[in-house]
């Protein structure tokens, strides 16, 4: 294992991977567990390694063998938890929430990082060339900004206004940029400059993804719905889709509409064990009240979240397109429909429960698409594998841990995160299942093509 000479005997052991086999015996693979058990975000794969942070509230950053998961290097940051990681020409990319954009080559040497603002609760993409970042000013106006730097050095191109801190991270499309606000806000700017094409209040509680002009997004509905003898409002979640150009026309997939208590900030608040663990997680990094420049408030309002390490991970129902079919999972059920006519072609729920029990926590990440088939993590512990063509569960595996971030799929491999600091990687079984080496798909966070 490589380390930084000026660090070594300060950074902490990875101890080596352990043997992993399927229940039902038809899958085999390994375990590693990353010091500090801390939750993870998705990896990157490149070149034969996975690129992973240690989780939120950690300082340090691994790339590990694609094939075996043991330790390749190891890099130390100065700040702590480190987003998930996008690879590109040769750099890897990251942020750490408090505060510094940082970006490596894939040997583990800096070449360069800038102190942004604090927290940084959303990745950064890259493409062209460049970085594309979005950070609060909080040395100076403490406004947050969406500003594009080059790749090569980190000298800033331009950088443009936003209401606050973004869903997730950038995506990049056709020569644009786009952004979901946690306020709900859409946004879309030329790459090349940042001059604003649009920018809508949409009720976005996702970042979009962008398939022939269109923009796909979940989105948030308030609905007065019947309960004990009178109407209360019930927080909903649907996908949508906004039309081509600066003036396109915006339209929900009325067959994706379904309950979303996990958006309900006071319901969340009261009973979600997840968001009490957001808590501690917060408490343990210092923003157990003040939350720095975060415009928290968005969020609790929009979102139904109310901490950075909530926001650090949050990925909401973000959709994806793939064959000429849309893809997303809307809480604890998955969604296909047709783009074009808005038909739904079927819909699949996980877990058995009654219509009107809460679902308080997004239960689903969002799927990996790749050789016709979905990957889906689940905060109950699984690795779920079903058909794009019929949502038919092909096989679903136990990790006894939480997974919260999107796996990566790569040369029939799935690599899962989980929220208590393990990495899974597990041998499908078919070597076409490729394709997906990082979170969304790509480093542009826009799906792969199809």
């Amino acid at each position: 294992m490589k380390i930084n000479a000026k660090l070594r005997g300060k950074l902490p052991r990875v101890a080596p991977p352990e043997p992993w086999q399927s229940k039902d015996g038809l899958r085999n693979g390994w375990k590693v567990t990353i010091p500090g058990r801390r939750p993870l975000a998705t990896s990157a794969v490149a070149e034969g390694r996975l690129f992973l942070g240690g989780g939120f509230g950690s300082y340090d950053f691994y790339a590990l063998d694609e094939a075996t998961g043991h330790v390749v290097w190891q890099y130390q940051t100065e700040d702590d938890g480190p987003t998930a990681a996008v690879v590109h020409e040769g750099r890897v990319a990251f942020n750490t929430e408090s505060c510094e954009l940082e970006v490596l080559n894939t040997a583990g040497r800096p070449l360069w990082k800038k102190w942004l603002g604090d927290p940084l609760m959303s990745m950064p993409a890259m493409g062209g060339g460049r970085v594309y970042q979005v950070y609060p000013e909080s040395r100076g106006d403490r406004r947050h900004y969406l500003a594009a730097f080059e790749m090569a050095d980190g000298r800033q191109l331009w950088k443009q206004p936003l209401p606050g801190e973004i869903i997730t991270a950038p995506v990049l499309a056709e020569g644009h940029v786009y952004v979901a606000n946690l306020d709900g806000t859409l946004s879309c700017f030329r790459q090349d400059d940042g001059a604003k094409v649009w920018q809508e209040a949409k009720n976005a509680t996702s970042s979009p993804m962008v398939w022939e002009g269109e923009c796909y997004f979940s989105r948030r509905k308030e609905v007065l719905v019947p309960r004990a003898g009178a109407h209360v409002l019930q927080q909903m979640e649907e996908l949508a889709l906004r039309g081509q150009g600066a003036y396109g026309l915006t339209a929900g997939i009325a067959g994706t509409l379904g309950a979303a208590d996990y958006l309900d900030h006071e319901k969340r608040k009261r009973r979600s064990p997840h968001y009490a663990a957001c808590a501690k997680a917060d408490e343990g990094v210092g923003f157990a009240f003040y939350k720095g420049d975060a415009k928290m408030e968005q969020a609790r309002k929009h979102l139904g979240h109310g901490h950075v390490s909530g926001l650090w991970a949050y990925q909401g129902s973000k959709p994806f397109v793939w064959h000429g079919r849309v893809y997303s999972a809307v809480g604890d059920t998955l969604h296909c429909a047709d783009p074009h006519t808005q038909e739904v072609f079927w819909k699949k729920r996980l877990y058995d429960r009654p219509d009107e029990a809460e679902v308080l926590d997004n239960l689903l990440t969002p799927p990996a698409v790749v050789n016709g088939k979905l990957f889906v993590g689940t905060m109950l512990g699984e690795i779920c594998c079903l058909s794009a063509e019929a949502g038919d569960v092909l096989w679903r595996d136990t990790l006894d841990e939480p997974v919260i971030f999107q796996p990566a799929v790569v040369s029939g491999r799935v690599y899962a995160a989980t929220g208590a600091g393990s990495l899974f990687g597990i041998e499908t079984g078919d070597t076409r299942d490729d394709g997906w080496p990082m979170w969304a798909g790509s480093a542009a966070h826009n799906g792969t093509p199809s």
